[in-house]
């Protein structure tokens, strides 16, 4: 097959979906069951050196256009059309007419789910694009089982539309040694106590001034010596989290660190006493994992879709309960057989997910679109 890939996620701001684009396309190209597959990832803006390792059976096209919007709907399909693709594969779009099947990727659909999360244009956008996608595409993948359910509830879409396929953490997540750790967060971010990290943009949906309060109390029930890192750019309404810290009088122990790149990321997790994920809502949730995979001990909330990803591998707590957070907070910092335990257990749990699977399942619903389309559009044989 020759299979389209709309890179323009790789070409613009590190979020979740450069994260996903960018070890997606890395797995296809390196994996060694694809050898027949061809692909061409188009971008609009010019690929960054070495954003993707070299490989005779991938084509970089930058086709520029005067807005995204113009991309999506004329640019691209005439550049499949060009190209002689067999399906293509975009995230939260696809054009009004291609040439070949798209295939969409949509992660989570909490714009519709908790539209007080998202400043206004972006609510409306997303709300009048993503669900025409989703009904315009050959088939959509979303993160998790929770997800697709949410999914096939809210929109009806019927049940062999959507198919639910995990992330993982990317190779680069694995334990670093506690001093090398400790010395690399001591330098770089002048942090000396032990601590609790959160990783994940400055947003309502994170439920970090929940956080701030669970820390809050923790600090005055016990005389632990930590401090919270809030390590994410930040993003709206991030200012709540300020103010919680300084209500409840912990500004002093709480450090903003904004956006950490990618390879900071293992040093963090590995020399933090816990990570803590309250989020509200997730299509997945890769940070837990990423610190799983970096021996951290986690806790993660009971929203979707926390506890299908963290299994047996994180402590799993009510997402509003601002006690059993703080119980929780003391018990890891005092206790190193705690950690020993949830370190172990989150290690062992994020060897059930890889980018390799990912993958895999990824070209089998693509071969599976491709062969529907060939087969719909082969002519009838005449009667015999």
């Amino acid at each position: 097959m020759r299979i389209g890939i709309d890179g323009r996620a790789l070409t613009g701001r590190f979020t979740g979906d450069r994260t996903y684009w960018l070890n997606l396309t890395r797995d296809h190209i390196e994996a060694s069951d694809d050898g027949d597959n061809e692909y061409v990832v188009y971008t609009r803006l010019p690929m960054p050196e070495g954003a993707l390792p070299p490989s005779p059976r991938v084509t970089v096209r930058s086709i520029p256009a005067s807005n995204d919007r113009i991309w999506t709907l004329a640019t691209f399909p005439k550049a499949l059309r060009q190209d002689h693709i067999d399906v293509a594969h975009t995230q939260y779009s696809t054009p009004l007419r291609a040439p070949c099947p798209v295939i969409t990727t949509v992660h989570d659909i909490s714009f519709r789910l908790y539209p007080e999360w998202f400043p206004r244009k972006h609510r409306i956008l997303l709300n009048l694009s993503v669900p025409v996608a989703m009904r315009r595409a050959a088939r959509v993948i979303t993160d998790s089982m929770s997800s697709r359910r949410d999914i096939l509830r809210v929109y009806r879409l019927p049940i062999e539309h959507v198919e639910a396929i995990p992330l993982a953490a990317a190779p680069a997540y694995r334990p670093v040694a506690r001093d090398q750790a400790r010395d690399h967060v001591r330098q770089r971010f002048g942090l000396e106590e032990p601590y609790v990290v959160s990783v994940g943009v400055l947003q309502p949906r994170k439920n970090l001034p929940m956080l701030v309060e669970a820390f809050a109390r923790a600090v005055q029930a016990s005389a632990i010596p930590h401090r919270l890192v809030l390590a994410g750019k930040r993003g709206w309404a991030y200012d709540e989290i300020v103010v919680q810290a300084a209500r409840l009088r912990v500004s002093d122990r709480l450090l903003l660190t904004d956006y950490i790149e990618d390879a900071e990321l293992p040093f963090l997790y590995s020399a933090a006493d816990m990570m803590a994920f309250p989020s509200l809502y997730e299509g997945f949730g890769l940070p837990p994992l990423e610190a799983m995979a970096c021996g951290a001990p986690t806790v993660v909330s009971d929203a979707p879709a926390m506890p299908e990803v963290a299994g047996e591998g994180a402590l799993v707590l009510p997402v509003m309960d601002a006690t059993a957070w703080s119980d929780a907070i003391v018990v890891l910092a005092e206790s190193k057989a705690e950690r020993a335990r949830w370190s172990c257990a989150g290690l062992e749990r994020s060897r059930a997910f890889s980018w390799a699977t990912t993958g895999a399942l990824t070209r089998r619903v693509y071969a599976e679109v491709a062969a529907r389309s060939h087969s719909s559009s082969d002519p009838t044989p005449p009667p015999a």
